[in-house]
């Protein structure tokens, strides 16, 4: 029986840019937890040292644990091996976003852990839950000056497999202000849902950023597949709530400065249609209403 401290291995649920995440068990409070560890060994064509990747990984569990929102993931505790990698502990959630969408087939995250699953659309309504739960997630973020900068359907984890409630995750490409955390000219990974600015400079981006990943990922929910990249706007199919579909156009403008300027002010956007009394007519209405960036 193979353990990580005192926690029960069951198996390797996934492998990171520089670490495993593996699905464990807990001894002492009989439950299952997730853990991720560090082991760089798994990185020798980053172009960074261990001790830089060790830095960041140490932020990624010190940002995730300074959160107590019910749309970030949580860390329970951060430990080491005898060889001094550490670890940390989160719950074990049973799902991410692509068990109950499908996968992108170049998003090797997803094709890994959810197999091969045929993209589709989820209805208006479940994409709207997962978009204001992501929306607050960013948000919170965005008021402490931090970015993302990986929001992608394989980081949304879900507390069950079909509508579950969103998690946010993998903070291992965060932007924490007033640090120095090492990060390569170019950016790691896939770049299915990176805002153009982040394609071109990874440690210059703003909240803005994630605002675009998020209006991709939106178009992805309704139309059950990932806009190109293109040179304008995403518009949306007719047919599309008309707040939805403006959400998307601002938040995809190539242009940052022209997009919203934090997740925060999404949100007016993302407010499901009021009931409407037999014989009232249909008027569909969004708040101005914005949450400040910080």
């Amino acid at each position: 029986m193979e353990k990580i401290g005192k926690y029960v291995i069951h198996r390797v649920a996934a492998t990171t840019g520089y670490g495993r995440i593996l699905f464990c068990h807990d001894p002492d409070l009989m439950v299952p937890v997730a853990i991720k560890l560090f082991d760089p060994r798994r990185v020798a064509d980053w172009p960074l040292s261990p001790p830089q990747l060790l830095s960041r990984f140490m932020a990624e569990a010190r940002a995730l644990a300074s959160f107590d929102h019910p749309a970030i993931v949580p860390v329970k505790s951060l430990e080491h091996l005898a060889d001094g990698r550490p670890f940390y502990v989160m719950p074990y959630l049973a799902s991410h976003l692509p068990y109950e969408i499908g996968s992108d087939q170049a998003d090797p995250d997803a094709a890994e852990s959810a197999g091969p699953r045929p993209a589709r659309r989820v209805p208006v309504g479940r994409a709207l839950t997962i978009l204001r739960q992501l929306a607050l997630a960013l948000a919170a973020l965005h008021r402490r000056g931090m970015v993302h900068r990986w929001v992608k359907p394989s980081n949304i984890l879900l507390t069950a497999r079909e509508d579950g409630a969103v998690k946010l995750a993998d903070f291992s490409r965060i932007k924490v202000p007033q640090t120095a955390l090492p990060l390569p000219d170019h950016w790691l990974g896939d770049d299915l849902y990176l805002a153009p600015e982040q394609r071109e400079n990874a440690g210059g981006v703003g909240p803005e950023a994630d605002v675009y990943s998020l209006g991709l990922l939106a178009a992805r929910l309704v139309t059950g597949q990932r806009p190109d990249p293109v040179d304008g706007p995403v518009i949306l199919p007719a047919g599309q709530p008309e707040a939805l579909a403006e959400m998307v156009r601002l938040a995809t403008d190539p242009d940052p400065s022209r997009r919203p300027a934090h997740a925060g002010a999404l949100l007016a956007y993302l407010e499901p249609s009021p009931p409407r009394r037999s014989g009232q007519p249909v008027v569909e209405v969004v708040a101005a209403r914005r949450v400040p960036a910080s």
